[in-house]
């Protein structure tokens, strides 16, 4: 009777999906304050820069009918307008940038890209948190999946390894007992030590195996057989 196997979660899986929680949720989180707190601070600042102009237009207009500083001045002192002549004055009084901002910005696109990264980011962690302890397992006549669907290695009668290589996949398509057609999936990233069962299924398997084909192969053979032409025809001559 052979050994059984169990494959649990492996620490590459569990490692991926924490950096792609971490990652999502800091954009998600960048997003919000920017909608809460970085747009809204903008855009104060774009309001107070149209203002200024509107003030210095009103200033030029005033000056331009005889009027002197002193009558700006008694005007600035009524309605409270900010005695700084230039804008890069004003704003660096008011620790602000020189260059002011171009427009005002709408936080509704950052609230909806803040709340859907958020999201993503959390589903994510909850796929990770519920796989946690899941385990795929083997004996000698079948695998188990971290579903609980057992597989047995006599009703498998197709096996695609065409992921195997790049993705660790291999796909297992098999009968149940209702003779319905399902399939199963081994996963060699996600499970520690998936590569035995695969082993252990294709060492019981007579069904049929899809496996990449290379296509190294036939160019060598093409150029073998171009070679060989060439020689006889070489000898020919």
């Amino acid at each position: 009777m052979a050994d059984p196997i169990s494959c649990p979660i492996t620490p590459w899986y569990t490692k991926r999906m924490s950096l792609m929680t971490l990652m999502l949720v800091s954009f998600g989180l960048y997003f919000l304050y920017d909608g809460f707190i970085g747009y809204p601070k903008k855009n104060a600042i774009y309001d107070k820069h149209v203002k200024f102009m509107k003030i210095q237009e009103e200033k030029a207009a005033l000056l331009e009918k005889g009027n002197t500083s002193s009558d700006w001045a008694k005007v600035v002192a009524e309605k409270g307008y900010p005695k700084q002549d230039e804008w890069i004055d004003y704003a660096a009084d008011n620790g602000w940038d020189e260059e002011p901002p171009e427009k005002r910005y709408s936080t509704t696109d950052q609230f909806f890209f803040g709340a859907l990264c958020c999201g993503i980011g959390l589903a994510i962690l909850g796929t990770m948190m519920l796989n946690r302890g899941k385990v795929l397992r083997a004996d000698g006549l079948s695998f188990t999946s971290p579903k609980g669907e057992r597989v047995l290695f006599s009703s498998a009668h197709r096996v695609d390894k065409r992921k195997w290589d790049n993705k660790g996949l291999a796909y297992v398509h098999y009968r149940d007992e209702n003779e319905k057609e399902r399939r199963s999936v081994i996963d060699d990233l996600k499970f520690d030590g998936a590569a035995k069962i695969l082993d252990r299924l294709l060492s019981n398997f007579e069904g049929e195996l899809v496996e990449r084909v290379s296509t190294e192969a036939p160019a060598e053979e093409s150029s073998e057989s171009s070679e060989s032409s060439e020689s006889e025809d070489s000898g020919t001559v």
